[in-house]
């Protein structure tokens, strides 16, 4: 059955709107001790309908009308479904997975939505009366109207239609997918009758339009539509008393809607050809050097706000999904070198930017009051606080002390009993005297979830979790670096270190990105970003040594001809072994280093420093000891979508550990230079970063305020 396509050919983007005619609540399955047994999902304090939620509810009456379509099970409609929305969970053992085309946005209110307690009990069904301590307070929400988007993504997350590099033919054939797939998302939603928990109890009655317009708007709807409409949207108190609305101005709005989605599936279009993925080819050039062998880089800053929470990979840990408190390079160079090659498509160099080295990004670590953070070194300890002094110590306006215990002996301030401080980030805004700064991390936000049984709708046995994620409105920065021979193609004149700092507008401002995982859910995973137009010079570093490094290889000698400096890691280094082994050593860290022809020698013993032949003296000094090498491990996990399986684990140098090094004065410009483009494996997507003789190392004692959580969040619309 066919027909013309419509003369206005719809966008791959477009609206979602849910009217609300009953009480409703979408269920977090968590309650508040001693108030509520079940709340629902807020954003803030307006309750939402979560992207998840509308996936699901979406695909499944997809389904349904797809079969319908096809008049069988198996048809072109069915399997259009299964594109659109990805692979079926119950789907047969073995088939291929490939993800959605199709992502929602969590729907937030169109004006204030009081929530309310409602109360319910368990019947006996010998008795007929309440059941003795079954009573539950449950939360609902109002009657009322919430807005959404939807998107139709490639499997690189971008917008279907933005491909700059389909030709004409394809480009008919990308049309005709978007048309059949808001035909197919309108069908579905008109068919939803109800969602969220309590439906069997008539809450959560709804009706579902999804169009290429917003008709949540008064000059969208008639006479008496537009009057219920307004009256919505003039409500803006939470306040049960004082909604400007009634039940029946939901009721006119839903019909009007339903009317309005009904009148726009009188053309069906043509069940589509399934859009063929076409993988590009990209060659794997080498990094090619300047005359003198050195290549030269420049750098500049990318700055992110959050604008939903985002999943930064980590290995799962039973039923709980776990979050870095940092973005990986890992999730940002996709995203990034995606941008770059639609917009110099025409330019070879960009297309292989990444795997030729030419482009690195850093990991983005979390900004406190326009500060980036960095790593806390592990050389730095403080004082173990006695119960009779926590209040004193958690007062705001006195700042903490850490020691630093990688600098000399007899300049050492430390207290009476020290223990090592991790698993944070220090920012600093000034590196001299007084010293200005912070100390702690962002805190994680947890939610909770469930997979649902499509053929019961009810909750899967087992299957309920925990996502831990980066809250919204969080900033994070990181670096891009890039080579003078990619920089200048991009510019389109030579990058001359004599242009120091150069300017470049790449055109990323405030610039939408999907980040991390379940980034597809809709719920998670919104960000914006910006690409700063300044670069400046950061150094040039060697060729990497060709052929094999082993241990015979050449090193810095130990000699007075050596200088000693330290290094303190901002990223973890990937350090991978000679042998079969998963690497991490000082041994791997000092090849990694000679592979960058940059050779270091990890200073271990202290050979200015005479030994202590008192035992009394030894006991005293216990606590100043020097730490010269400060080294830990962190497992590194990541999943492989192409695969859809988990890589293999590496283990890699954490990030903050501390070494120090002795290297030929010849080399410490481009060992300062290598800091910035990385040691080790893996240095394009941020991994091996490190500070040489950071000032911060320098100081006997700092001193730094604990961070506010509530400072590390941005103020946005999506903020939860």
């Amino acid at each position: 059955m066919t027909t013309n396509s419509p003369t206005t050919s719809p966008s791959a983007s477009g609206h979602v709107a849910i009217v609300f005619t009953s009480d409703w609540g979408v269920s977090t399955g968590v309650g508040q001790a001693g108030r509520t047994h079940s709340t629902i999902e807020r954003c803030g304090d307006d309750p939402v309908v979560r992207g998840t939620v509308i996936t699901g509810v979406l695909r499944e009456q997809a389904m349904v009308a797809a079969e319908a379509l096809d008049g069988q099970k198996d048809g072109t409609w069915t399997n259009f479904a299964l594109w659109l929305f990805g692979q079926d969970p119950d789907g047969k053992q073995g088939s291929t997975p490939h993800p959605r085309h199709v992502l929602f946005s969590d729907a937030t209110p169109a004006s204030s939505i009081p929530v309310h307690d409602t109360v319910s009990l368990s019947i006996d069904p010998d008795t007929g009366t309440a059941r003795d301590q079954f009573l539950r307070f449950t939360e609902r929400a109002a009657a009322g109207v919430l807005t959404g988007t939807f998107t139709l993504i490639d499997e690189a997350g971008a917008e279907i239609s933005d491909q700059a590099t389909i030709d004409a033919e394809n480009k008919i054939s990308v049309q005709r997918t978007i048309e059949a797939a808001h035909f197919l998302l309108r069908v579905a939603g008109l068919m939803v009758r109800g969602i969220g928990s309590g439906r069997s109890g008539g809450d959560g009655e709804c009706t579902v339009v999804v169009s290429d317009k917003d008709y949540v708007k008064i000059d969208q709807q008639e006479e008496n539509a537009s009057e219920a409409l307004a009256r919505i949207l003039e409500n803006h108190s939470n306040d049960p008393d004082s909604i400007t609305y009634s039940s029946k101005d939901v009721a006119t709005v839903a019909d009007q809607l339903r009317c309005r989605a009904q009148k726009s599936l009188k053309q069906i279009p043509d069940a589509p050809n399934l859009p063929e993925s076409s993988p590009q080819d990209i060659a794997m050039p080498s990094l090619q050097q300047s005359e003198s062998g050195d290549t030269t880089w420049y750098e500049t800053s990318l700055d992110i706000v959050l604008d939903t929470p985002v999943v930064s990979y980590e290995v799962p840990f039973s039923n709980e999904v776990r979050s870095l408190d940092f973005l990986r390079g890992t999730v940002l160079v996709p995203w990034l070198h995606g941008l770059l090659r639609k917009k110099y498509q025409d330019k070879t160099l960009v297309h292989s930017a990444i795997v030729s080295g030419d482009l690195r990004i850093s990991d983005a670590l979390p900004v406190y009051r326009e500060t980036p953070g960095l790593p806390v070194p592990f050389v730095l300890e403080n004082e173990k606080v006695p119960e009779n002094k926590l209040e004193d110590k958690q007062d705001d306006k006195e700042p903490c002390t850490l020691f630093n215990r990688h600098i000399p002996i007899d300049d050492q301030k430390c207290g009476e009993n020290t223990i090592p401080t991790r698993g944070r980030y220090v920012f600093v805004k000034s590196s001299g005297v007084p010293c200005t700064g912070w100390i702690g991390k962002p805190s994680l936000i947890g939610r909770q979830s469930t997979a649902i049984n499509s053929e019961t709708g009810a909750a899967k046995d087992g299957q309920l979790f925990l996502v831990r994620a980066l809250p919204a409105g969080l900033k994070l920065r990181a670096s891009v670096v890039v080579s003078k021979r990619l920089l200048s193609e991009l510019r389109g004149t030579d990058a001359s270190s004599t242009d120091s700092p150069l300017t470049l507008d790449l055109g990323i401002a405030e610039q939408p990105a999907f980040l991390g995982s379940r980034k597809l859910t809709g719920t998670f995973g919104r960000a914006r970003c910006t690409v700063s137009s300044t670069f400046t010079k950061v150094g040039s570093t060697p060729p990497p040594a060709e052929g094999p490094v082993t241990d015979e290889g050449a090193q810095a000698s130990s000699s007075e001809s050596t200088e000693v400096v330290s290094l303190w890691f901002t990223s973890d280094v990937l350090a991978r072994s000679s042998a079969l082994g998963l690497g991490g050593s000082v041994e791997d860290l000092e090849l990694a280093f000679r592979r960058a022809n940059v050779p270091v020698t990890v200073v271990q013993k202290r050979a200015d420093e005479e030994p202590r032949s008192c035992s009394n003296q030894d006991s005293e000094d216990k606590n100043r000891k020097r730490i010269l090498t400060a080294i830990r491990h962190r497992r590194v996990d990541s999943w492989s979508p192409r695969d859809n399986a988990p890589r293999a684990t590496r283990l890699a140098i954490q990030a903050g550990s501390v070494v120090q090094v002795r290297i030929s004065p010849d080399d410490l410009g481009s060992l300062k230079a290598l800091g910035h483009i990385g040691v080790g494996e893996l240095t394009p997507q941020g991994y091996g970063r490190f500070l040489v003789d950071s000032p911060i190392l320098a100081k006997a004692t700092l001193p730094l305020f604990k961070t506010k959580s509530k400072s590390f969040t941005a103020s946005t619309e999506a903020a939860s």
